[in-house]
Formats: structure tokens, sequence, C-alpha cells
């Protein structure tokens, strides 16, 4: 689906796979590089850029068939000296999340990493949604992507999603986040 959708396609570096199911996703303000699934779409609709500083887009894989949508936030932005923990507590009210983060050490990069279930329920339908977030930032570096993952089945009678292996797939696709500034 990737490089069907005209849009996803001028974002991807290569026609290569970097990982199984994952293509090397470039950001167009030039400032990081990730993985990207194979079957996500970005949504033209919301994205959005302010020349090389500012970057927020969508980018969603699901199947009503196979029974799962999985929805990535990222927003790609400056901080200051003191920008980490204005971010967690932006990225916490946005998410509705009343936590701790905890903190991942990575060779380049520090992950600021919180997880929520939450289950949604009105008067026909009942779903769980696992939600996986994180402030990444790169070591020495002026500026954070805030990316939220969730994950949720369309029927939950039928749902196959494993919460442990999501949350792995989460951590591997904010681990993957390269920041081209600190080159």
């Amino acid at each position: 689906k990737a490089f069907q959708d005209e849009f996803t396609r001028e974002f991807m570096d290569s026609t290569e796979e970097v990982k199984d199911g994952y293509y090397l996703f470039r950001s167009k303000t030039d400032g990081y590089t990730t993985l990207f699934p194979e079957n996500a779409e970005i949504s033209k609709m919301f994205y959005e850029r302010n020349n090389d500083h500012f970057e927020n887009l969508t980018f969603v894989d699901y199947s009503r068939e196979e029974n799962y949508n999985y929805t990535y936030d990222v927003t790609y932005s400056p901080h200051r000296e003191k920008g980490v923990e204005i971010s967690l507590r932006g990225l916490s009210r946005r998410a509705g999340y009343d936590g701790e983060y905890a903190k991942i050490e990575e060779e380049n990069t520090r992950i600021y990493f919180a997880k929520e279930k939450e289950v949604l329920e009105d008067e026909d339908r009942k779903r769980t949604v696992y939600s996986f977030f994180s402030y990444i930032v790169p070591k020495g570096g002026s500026v954070g992507i805030e990316y939220n993952y969730s994950s949720y089945c369309y029927d939950e009678n039928n749902c196959k999603i494993d919460p442990k292996k999501e949350e792995e797939k989460a951590l591997t696709l904010m681990k993957s986040f390269h920041f081209i500034e600190n080159e």
C-alpha cells in the first residue's frame, strides 16, 4: 500500500525493504528517517509542515476484513533546554495520560516511553485501544519527535491483537528514528 498511494510514495527513501515489512521513511523536513510499515498510508488531510522546523503527520494501516487498525501520529519540532519536560506534559495532556515515562537510552537517542490501555464502549460496540507513546530526542540535539502508536480491533469478539507484541512493535519503531542533524 505504501507505494500504491502517490502522496505516501513521496516520503519513501527507496523501494527496497530495510527490514521485513518496513521501508525507510524520510521526513520532508530532512530532519529524520524512520521505519515505515509496508501497508500504511499517509493521510494528506492530516499532514502539516512549516519549512524544515515542524512536521505533523498521521499514517494508518488498517483492514476491516482482517479486523485491525494501527494508527501512527508523528510530530517533529524544535525544543529548548527545558523542552523535554514541557513536551512530556503536552504529550500527557493530549493522550489523557497521568503517569510516569520510562526513559530508554539508545546509542544516539533518548526515548521517554509510556503505554495505556483504554476500553471504549457505546450502545452496540466495545473496543480496547492499546496506545504507546513517546517523546524521542537526539542526544545533543535541539529537536524532538512526539510519537503516538495505537492499535485496536474493529470486532472485539474476534480480536487477535496481542498487547505484548504491539508494545514490541511500538518500541522497534520508536528506536528506528534517526535524526539527520546529528550526522
